[in-house]
């Protein structure tokens, strides 16, 4: 009997201590851990990215002269070209030449002698856009652009002038804002010694002929309703990106676009727009689309939360603009992409980006969003995102690059006052 109640009161203090353990660790469970401080703030030239009105250099820019009977009317550069999603090259060179604009004023100088950079106003894609509008939109039409616009322009810069050998065109600027870039020009050898701004940036191998690493710069595409509709987004939006009126970002996710018969194994898109419109059409909150009228469009952006940007033919699209003009987060579904500017823009604070591979998963990725970190790039997105478009930034950032390119080691602060 007494060995029993020995045994007894072991077992009985056995399961005490393991009842102990379970109430502390179940205690321990339910009390939270203290809340985390924000890490201190530290000397801002150990920040990335730096604020852009840090300049790597104070270079100018000598803008070359073309004759008018070379160069491409501006009559048609500001009618048929202003409607044209290629229009960045001449929104560009506007900003350059405009005697009042702060780009004019801080980067351009009529000294070539102490310029540091040469641009040629190449207007090849409004070249093109004007010549398929008079043929049908046969996209293989040229109207001999080689022979009447590439090489006229380029014996002026070549022949006529000493800037070009003088560096052999390292240190000259075109600007190529189409999905082929420079190879819709037989005769492209001729410039290809320049630095080519182009609005395609793509690491795929299949495309490493249309991106020059190393000698392209990536911009901003420009878009329809914000650089020839004109679109005033403050009649749809708050100074801080909200919609008006108290309304609500109702719209979860959205896209409109090509192509609604898309299969999982066509090239357009690498088959990715088949989920969207086989599937994510019918999830609640998405609205998608293969297109809207202007306004009803800049409507349902100002209500959307995710913008969807998947690839088409190349992998940057157009809409990712019109989405970070209306405080939209863009989801870039676009493996290999190159973003513009990316050495100097957290493109990751402010857009959500799926794999090829995980699309079916898309709605499960972005519900798995929270309410904290949705905020937290809506407003990165509204307060630095939208600097990089067109009409904000983009000289600044391209002259950054041009510096790091030609080893420019200048600093200068550009007094941007912002």
């Amino acid at each position: 009997m007494t060995v029993i109640l020995r045994i007894n009161k072991r077992w009985i203090a056995i399961l005490g201590l393991i009842i102990g353990i379970l109430i502390i660790q179940s205690f321990n469970i339910s009390q939270p851990y203290p809340p985390v401080p924000p890490l201190p703030a530290i000397d801002i030239a150990q920040y990335w990215p730096s604020p852009v009105e840090d300049g790597h250099c104070d270079g100018k820019i000598f803008v070359y002269q073309i004759p008018d009977s070379i160069q491409v009317p501006k009559a048609v550069r500001d009618g048929r070209c202003h409607e044209s999603n290629y229009n960045s090259e001449v929104i560009l060179y506007n900003q350059l030449v405009d005697p009042d604009s702060t780009i004019h004023k801080l980067y351009v100088t009529q000294n070539p002698d102490e310029a540091s950079f040469f641009f040629i106003p190449f207007f090849g894609s409004c070249y093109l856009y004007h010549c398929w509008s008079l043929h049908g939109w046969d996209w293989d039409e040229r109207c001999d652009v080689d022979s009447r616009y590439v090489d006229p322009l380029m014996n002026i810069v070549i022949q006529d002038l000493p800037f070009w050998n003088a560096s052999q065109g390292k240190d000259h600027v075109m600007i190529h804002p189409m999905d082929k870039t420079f190879t819709y020009y037989d005769h492209n050898s001729r410039f290809q010694p320049a630095i080519f701004l182009t609005t395609v940036g793509d690491k795929r191998r299949i495309w490493a002929n249309r991106h020059r690493f190393q000698r392209d710069i990536v911009i901003p595409s420009a878009t329809r309703l914000i650089h020839h509709l004109n679109i005033d987004i403050s009649q749809y939006l708050t100074q801080d990106g909200h919609p008006k009126n108290g309304n609500k970002r109702d719209i979860f996710a959205l896209f409109h676009g090509c192509c609604g018969d898309v299969q999982p194994g066509d090239l357009y898109s690498n088959g990715i727009r088949s989920l969207l419109f086989q599937y994510f059409q019918h999830y609640r909150g998405y609205d998608i689309g293969t297109g809207l009228a202007d306004m009803d469009y800049a409507e349902k952006l100002a209500r959307t939360k995710y913008g969807l940007a998947p690839m088409g033919w190349t992998l940057d699209t157009t809409r990712i603009w019109e989405y970070i003009a209306f405080g939209v987060v863009p989801v870039v579904i676009a493996d290999g992409i190159i973003e513009p500017f990316e050495r100097d823009l957290d493109w990751d604070s402010f857009i959500v980006r799926v794999r090829r591979d995980e699309v079916h998963r898309l709605d499960e990725i972005l519900h798995g969003i929270d309410d904290v970190t949705y905020e937290y790039k809506r407003r990165k997105l509204w307060e630095h995102g939208r600097s990089v478009g067109l009409e904000k930034d983009a000289w600044h950032y391209i002259v950054r690059d041009l510096c790091r390119m030609n080893d420019i080691d200048r600093p200068v602060n550009l007094h941007l006052g912002y």
